[in-house]
């Protein structure tokens, strides 16, 4: 078998001509210098081509990298003062102490609401954020995961409170799946540090 060893662009260029022009041209009719032409041409485009293509990729990856270096720097540096009151211990969340004490309860009923209850919180941390959106859905949807790492883990606990709400007193709702609920909303707000 007959190994090729050389490309030959003018022929590549006049077969292009050929597709794009319908008309057939004869490549004896074609002067050498035009075929060199078109043939260096092509490959100074395809090598442009590349360095651009990589160039939109690099320049894609630093703005990712510094848009997530910038929201997470904010964010440490607005919630600094609350992180150094959570280790004094002298600030809790109130509404989450009562979403505790409701989870923590034996009734399936309370349980209900607890997860209600941090749905509703949740809802107010996405909005206070500027996530926008009409409902929790629409703001974890139009949420960027590189901001938001929890983000996976608020679409499994809201999931949950809208099997609640669509299946009311049907949906059966078991402690072990209340605790896994609750335990997915905190890993949110810790993310957020307004637990």
């Amino acid at each position: 078998m007959d190994q090729v060893d050389f490309l030959n662009i003018g022929y590549i260029f006049i077969s292009l001509l050929n597709l794009v022009e319908g008309v057939s041209v004869d490549p004896s009719n074609v002067p050498s210098y035009v075929a060199y032409l078109a043939g260096q041409i092509l490959i100074l485009g395809s090598a442009l081509s590349v360095l651009i293509l990589a160039l939109i990729v690099y320049v894609r990856v630093q703005l990712t990298i510094v848009e997530h270096q910038g929201f997470h720097g904010h964010h440490e540096e607005a919630q600094a003062p609350h992180h150094e009151a959570q280790i004094e211990g002298t600030h809790k969340n109130q509404r989450w102490e009562h979403i505790l004490s409701l989870a923590a309860s034996p009734h399936e009923g309370d349980w209900r609401r607890a997860i209600i209850e941090a749905d509703i919180m949740l809802g107010n941390l996405l909005t206070d954020k500027g996530y926008s959106g009409n409902t929790i859905g629409d703001q974890l949807r139009n949420a960027n995961p590189l901001q938001f790492t929890t983000l996976d883990i608020a679409w499994q606990a809201h999931k949950v409170r809208n099997d609640i709400a669509h299946g009311g007193e049907n949906y059966h709702l078991s402690e072990r799946d209340t605790r896994a609920t609750i335990a997915n909303y905190a890993r949110v707000f810790e993310e957020f540090g307004i637990i």
